[in-house]
């Protein structure tokens, strides 16, 4: 059996006029239901019935495969939400995002993931993930959570 895994990265931020508090709770693939037009997740397995360390939910959409997310790190102190998501007998990937506060009253979220095929089928889908334009995936993410943000109540308490 011969075959030959491929790998590559693509990394990416947009800026949102948000609180911290009001953002990281969004970074979760349940609760991307909320906020993302045509999102769908089921959460496998949670205490908390969201995003928390060692979480696992399943979404089909927007890779065009079924994908088990399984959270490594969630850390609101730190910025940081870490995911190992596996689409079966395909591929794996790992992503990142950080959240960072600026003086101005923005936050920049960055977005690092890192594609693993784990399969021939893996690589052809992979091959079609390199030629997505991802920054424009992330503006479009950053405008459906301006919007939703927007028509939130904002709690003044932090």
């Amino acid at each position: 059996m011969s075959f030959a895994s491929i790998q590559f990265d693509r990394k990416g931020e947009i800026n949102i006029r948000a609180r911290v508090v009001d953002v990281f709770p969004l970074l979760c693939p349940k609760r991307e239901e909320e906020w993302i037009p045509g999102w769908e997740c089921e959460t496998i397995w949670s205490h908390s019935g969201y995003n928390e360390e060692g979480a696992i939910f399943r979404t089909a959409k927007p890779y065009g495969t079924e994908l088990y997310w399984n959270t490594i790190k969630y850390d609101i102190l730190g910025g940081v939400v870490d995911f190992l998501i596996t689409a079966p007998y395909r591929y794996m990937f790992r992503f990142k995002i950080y959240v960072a506060s600026a003086n101005d009253g923005l936050l920049t979220l960055s977005f690092s993931q890192t594609f693993t095929s784990v399969s021939e089928e893996g690589n052809d889908l992979l091959n079609q993930y390199k030629k997505e334009d991802f920054a424009g995936r992330l503006r479009n993410l950053g405008e459906f959570m301006d919007q939703y943000l927007l028509n939130q109540p904002r709690n003044e308490k932090q």
